[in-house]
């Protein structure tokens, strides 16, 4: 992780426990070693898109759904998610556990791939979550942006840790390559003529941007 380790632990020591089915996610994620949203990142996902009052939200990488979960644990019961899965099997698995928590009416889950499936997307839309492949990011932007309404917020994982300052305080050796269009990202975010962006230092890094 990207914060001192006694940081860490009192943010562990003051998260509620998960329930049932949020635990059965991420046992899963552990065992199988299935990349799943760290546990303050997805809350701080639930707060934002809470308290924004979204209505619709697309998401690029469902996942198992640990993310969905939080997103869609925040949308009213007429509200819409569009989250986007390469992965059959873990598609499988979001499917079994979201109808399994109740949500299913919120929920369009595709198995698709986002840079196919977005330009059928249409907006706008309160909120874009970007947690699929970070390399494809860049190019996501361009699909992604558009569909936002003004004030709407697009929230991207991952943006600090490729950074080399944070690898090194993680022990994380990653190619060079994606460390710099970890940067590049990081950069094209904060410079966005339509974009108001902060870099949040929770789990592997969030980017938190406002369209204009």
């Amino acid at each position: 992780m990207i914060v001192r380790d006694s940081v860490r632990t009192y943010l562990d020591a003051t998260r509620p426990q998960p329930d049932v089915l949020l635990a059965e996610m991420e046992a899963h994620g552990a065992r199988d070693r299935v990349p799943i949203l760290d546990p303050h990142s997805g809350a701080l996902l639930h707060v934002v898109a809470r308290a924004m009052g979204a209505r619709r939200i697309v998401e690029v990488g469902t996942a198992i759904g640990v993310s969905t979960l939080h997103l869609a644990r925040a949308l009213p019961d007429d509200g819409e998610l569009i989250s986007f899965e390469l992965d059959r099997e873990r598609h499988a698995a979001a499917l079994s556990y979201l109808t399994r928590a109740r949500l299913r009416a919120r929920l369009d889950l595709r198995l698709q791939d986002a840079h196919e499936g977005l330009p059928q997307v249409e907006g706008p839309v309160d909120l874009v979550f970007l947690d699929g492949i970070a390399t494809q990011y860049d190019a996501m932007l361009e699909q992604v942006v558009p569909l936002l309404r003004p004030g709407g917020v697009l929230v991207v994982d991952n943006v600090l840790v490729d950074d080399p300052i944070a690898n090194e305080r993680a022990g994380v050796a990653r190619g060079e390559e994606r460390s710099a269009a970890g940067l590049d990202l990081n950069a094209r975010l904060l410079e966005h003529p339509e974009l108001v962006t902060t870099l949040v230092p929770v789990g592997e890094g969030l980017a938190v941007a406002a369209r204009r």
